[in-house]
């Protein structure tokens, strides 16, 4: 897994630079400069509708396990957004090791395993990086309309008042963007991977602009990552054959016979093939 965390880094980087695909460069870039002058608005809408709703105006809680880890959730609010975090992936990572293992290593289950951790390790350094960069403020730390920018801020400004500068892009999305498209992938048979996965993922981004946690333009370009990424980890460990038919090989073979009768004063050719 460690060892191909750097050329997941430069695979994204070459994805994002070939000509057949900077129609998707333009896209992830163009959606964010267009949404981010209504960002304050969608977020004030958003939370308008959260409180509507009644369960989404809750504060995040979660309950410690053995008095050191708070990872448990106590509402709903709290569930959907530990859905995108790190925790829920390693979770899921770890039961496919269990059902590779159970079953007398099933490498497919064991790669997925794999990757899921490798997208957590290589999407958490892109999006890091990205935020150290940006420097965007939180919707919920916001000091201006839409956030301010503060780029390249200090280790220690970033560390100590991480929510003033993390907020582009979401490393929450682009996470569970590569752990929905990493195990459609790895199980393309299984058609409700895709339509659960993106539903649960819709509830997601709603329940963070909702909760103040990130603005809505902080998504396309995590979710360009994390596809991208995603793509690209599975792919590494799926080996493609081309079944090539012999026809000469395969040549179907037959008897014909022919028969020749009368009926009724009628004359009857008739022929008769076997396969």
């Amino acid at each position: 897994m460690i060892q191909y965390l750097p050329k997941d880094i430069v695979a994204l980087g070459k994805f994002s630079i070939q000509k057949e695909n900077l129609k998707w460069d333009a896209l992830a870039v163009g959606s964010t400069l267009a949404i981010i002058p209504f960002d304050q608005k969608i977020t004030e809408d958003a939370d308008l509708l959260g409180g509507k709703i009644g369960i989404w105006n809750e504060d995040a809680k979660y309950k410690k396990i053995g008095g050191l880890l708070s990872i448990v959730p106590q509402n709903i609010p709290s569930a959907v957004y530990y859905v995108g975090n790190g925790g829920t992936t390693l979770l899921l990572s770890g039961m496919f090791w269990c059902i590779g293992k159970i079953g007398k290593d099933d490498y497919r289950a064991l790669n997925t395993s794999n990757e899921l951790v490798e997208a957590l390790a290589s999407i958490g350094a892109v999006t890091q990086t990205i935020k150290r960069v940006t420097g965007r403020e939180s919707p919920n730390q916001a000091s201006v309309t839409n956030g301010a920018w503060n780029p390249f801020p200090s280790f220690h400004a970033f560390q100590s008042h991480t929510p003033n500068y993390d907020a582009m892009p979401s490393g929450h999305m682009a996470t569970y963007v590569a752990t929905v498209t990493i195990i459609a992938t790895n199980y393309p048979e299984i058609k409700w991977i895709k339509p659960v996965g993106y539903s649960v993922g819709s509830l997601l981004a709603f329940n963070m602009v909702s909760g103040k946690v990130h603005w809505t333009s902080d998504y396309p370009i995590a979710i360009f990552m994390g596809y991208v990424m995603g793509k690209t980890i599975a792919n590494r460990r799926i080996i493609k054959q081309e079944k090539i038919v012999d026809f000469d090989k395969n040549k179907t073979t037959y008897k014909t016979n022919f028969s020749f009768n009368r009926y009724n004063n009628i004359n009857i050719a008739g022929v008769i093939l076997t396969f």
